[in-house]
């Protein structure tokens, strides 16, 4: 009888230390906002560009981290900037003159809604405009 008391006391110690270390998971992550973008897939020919544009449409200074990746996993480039309210940055991406280049990009904001991403592929031998491809909203992870 007085192991049974004793098993009892560890399952009532374990279950509340369990809640109480998930509910201070569920308070730590409310404070880290941190708001997703990711533009579509794109595949250049050789010697073909594109270019990477975030703008900051809010009232406040923006940090943006746009990164590239090659189709397996692979990062290509990484570029980290402050935008004031109303500025663009780029980032361009070229493809070699003898090969071609997949590619896709993921943008990290420190703050949710506040700023507009695309893709511009370009024509490598006349400069126009191809495609302009929208980037797309994750909703913020809380």
């Amino acid at each position: 009888m007085k192991n049974l008391k004793i098993s009892w006391k560890l399952v009532a110690l374990f279950v509340l230390g369990a809640i109480g270390s998930g509910l201070y998971v569920t308070r730590s992550r409310a404070f880290t906002l941190i708001e997703g973008q990711y533009l579509p897939y794109i595949e250049l020919v050789a010697s073909q560009s594109a270019q990477i544009n975030v703008s900051n449409v809010s009232p406040n200074d923006l940090e943006a981290t746009i990164t590239t990746y090659g189709m397996a996993g692979h990062m290509i480039s990484t570029q980290t900037t402050t935008l004031a309210p109303g500025a663009t940055t780029s980032l361009v991406v070229i493809a070699k003159p003898t090969g071609s280049l997949s590619f896709r990009t993921a943008i990290s904001l420190s703050a949710a809604g506040s700023a507009v991403s695309d893709v511009m592929t370009f024509d490598k031998t006349t400069g126009e405009v191809i495609a302009i491809s929208p980037g797309l909203l994750l909703p913020a992870v809380q």
